[in-house]
């Protein structure tokens, strides 16, 4: 037994590696060559677009992983149906659930070492390629810089914000902090608001307080509860400044949710992310489950041919459904635990489902 379980893992890992690189093979190719162009265009050396790609590798194969084990599972199955092995396992009283278990065990570990990822290096590799794209390869400036779950940005030449939520959608910046600087870079002005709002063409400031820094030394200060602004960016240029979840490990978000919480913003969108750095990984399991039942049918009748179709339509469903839970999620209209959760539960359902029928 143990042999069998070895020999079906082997071909198995065989046929996954060969997935996954030839998967993220053709991700890479049609990505360089659709943005090749521009980064020429753009005085980009070579060694900065291999570092590019060299950082979103992780980001990718996390990406391709789930249709990379459908894909993989149902090859593998097909193959040993094709040289009669599924027939000669079956009739020496080998179950189905022995012969296919070294698979749903990979699949499974392979989840868990995606989850480790995204809980550590792969939102930070996302954060670094980013900024060689930004920065490196447009020859631009990083717009904003997170630092302990607060934005900064500059405004114009002189100031500086500092703020702690940014809601694009509704045009507000909360709980900011404006820094005015001189020419020399000494501090001129700081002002505190509770919050920014972009209100008939102009930024407006609320409830806040203003500290002036004078060249002679003598520090003067007054509050307010309504004010301009002054601010020079316009609103729509806030929209790429939320905070992007990916590039967030999972202590980093959680420690932004609760402080957003703790000054009472409505965090369920955020919410939504959370439970999927937790949820999404196992996808790929869900997928190996998901295709044994599909594999074994489709190789006792069609062939392998097939294979690579059904695993796109399965894989097309669950991430219309994820995508399809994530949104209403976000718009607060399920539970973020559901919204993360429901197509991986549906798959689940639908996986074992079909898996007893089919050992039946």
């Amino acid at each position: 037994m143990y042999i069998l379980s070895k020999y079906v893992l082997r071909e198995y890992l065989k046929i996954l590696f060969r997935c996954l690189a030839t998967l993220l093979l053709v991700y890479l190719t049609i990505d360089i060559f659709g943005k090749i162009g521009r980064m020429v265009q753009q005085d980009a050396t070579i060694p900065t677009i291999i570092l590019y790609y060299a950082l979103r590798i992780p980001k990718i194969v996390f990406d391709i992983a789930p249709i990379g084990v459908l894909i993989s599972t149902l090859v593998v199955l097909g193959i040993l149906s094709r040289h009669n092995e599924l027939v000669a396992m079956k009739s020496n009283g080998i179950s189905l659930f022995f012969v296919t278990s070294p698979i749903l065990v990979m699949a499974f570990l392979l989840s868990l070492i995606l989850a480790a990822g995204n809980f550590s290096f792969i939102p930070l590799t996302k954060q670094k390629a980013d900024f060689v794209r930004v920065v490196k390869i447009r020859k631009g400036e990083e717009r904003a810089y997170f630092g302990q779950t607060r934005l900064w940005l500059r405004d114009g030449r002189h100031t500086f914000l500092n703020i702690g939520f940014a809601d694009s959608i509704h045009r507000v910046l909360h709980d900011v902090t404006l820094y005015k600087l001189r020419d020399d870079f000494t501090l001129e002005e700081s002002i505190e608001a509770k919050r920014i709002s972009f209100e008939d063409g102009i930024w407006m400031m609320y409830a806040g307080r203003v500290r002036q820094f004078p060249q002679d030394g003598v520090m003067t200060e007054h509050t307010f509860e309504k004010e301009p602004a002054g601010l020079e960016r316009k609103p729509e240029e806030f929209k790429g400044l939320d905070v992007d979840t990916d590039m967030m490990k999972f202590p980093e978000l959680r420690k932004y949710i609760n402080r957003l919480t703790k000054d009472g913003y409505d965090v369920d969108r955020f919410r939504v992310d959370l439970y999927n750095k937790l949820t999404l990984p196992f996808a790929s399991f869900l997928m190996s489950l998901i295709a044994i039942p599909f594999g074994v049918v489709q190789s006792r009748s069609r062939g392998i041919a097939r294979g690579v179709g059904i695993s796109l339509l399965i894989g097309t469903c669950y991430w219309i459904v994820h995508s399809v839970a994530l949104s209403m999620g976000h718009a607060g209209l399920i539970a973020p635990p559901l919204a993360s959760s429901l197509a991986n539960a549906l798959f689940l359902s639908g996986g074992l489902y079909l898996y007893i029928g089919i050992r039946q």
